[in-house]
């Protein structure tokens, strides 16, 4: 993978500037989009020297991946919890939590920070390896169940989640970039519903 041009940020220490910065910056990132946004706009906004953002982060570029992994944090931990309210049983696991991230993937932050931003300011590759965790750690834990129930046969897994989040992601970018969201979101959801069915059927016929 290609080394990012951004500079190399300084050591990162937990401060409250740094949460002021990175709260601010994502409702201002939501609100009019990254190209909108400029640096002393979110100081200003967030009460913060321009020295206290370049001492937790080398650029806006910088600011905004940390933006967006806690972004990727927080939704991964809504789509684990509501996909457990939702179940009844693990094998429903990898049908159910798709349609949850799908749902959350198309609130008006995740569909301009996520889908729409995200590959334009941190490129493709970064923006794939960056989520790359985040799905392993959902459909990964989902295609076990699978395992365990017997429903698909052992195999590798993470080529499957990598398939299967490439499937998710490519709905929800559809569902981001669609004239009538709510048709896009019915649409694509049954889609992939349909595709995932099958990794529900008995491995036996």
């Amino acid at each position: 993978m290609k080394k990012s041009l951004s500079r190399t940020a300084p050591a990162k220490k937990p401060s409250r500037n740094r949460e002021k910065l990175i709260e601010t910056a994502r409702r201002l990132f939501a609100e009019r989009g990254f190209g909108e946004v400029g640096t002393e706009e979110i100081v200003r906004e967030a009460g913060v020297t321009r020295g206290a953002l370049y001492h937790q982060f080398a650029d806006k570029r910088d600011l905004f991946r940390a933006v967006f992994e806690k972004m990727l944090m927080e939704m991964g931990q809504e789509i684990f919890e509501e996909t457990m309210k939702r179940i009844e049983h693990d094998r429903e696991d990898l049908q159910v939590g798709t349609q949850v991230m799908l749902d959350i993937f198309s609130r008006a932050d995740a569909k301009r920070i996520v889908l729409l931003d995200g590959p334009a300011v941190l490129g493709w590759a970064e923006w794939r390896d960056v989520q790359r965790p985040f799905h392993l750690a959902l459909i990964g834990h989902a295609l076990e169940h699978l395992v365990e129930e017997g429903l698909i046969p052992e195999q590798p897994l993470e080529p499957l989640a990598d398939v299967i989040a490439g499937a998710a992601m490519q709905a929800a970018l559809a569902i981001a970039e669609a004239d009538d969201a709510a048709a896009a979101r019915a649409t694509y959801g049954a889609s992939l519903m349909q595709l995932l069915s099958r990794l529900g059927a008995p491995t036996n016929g």
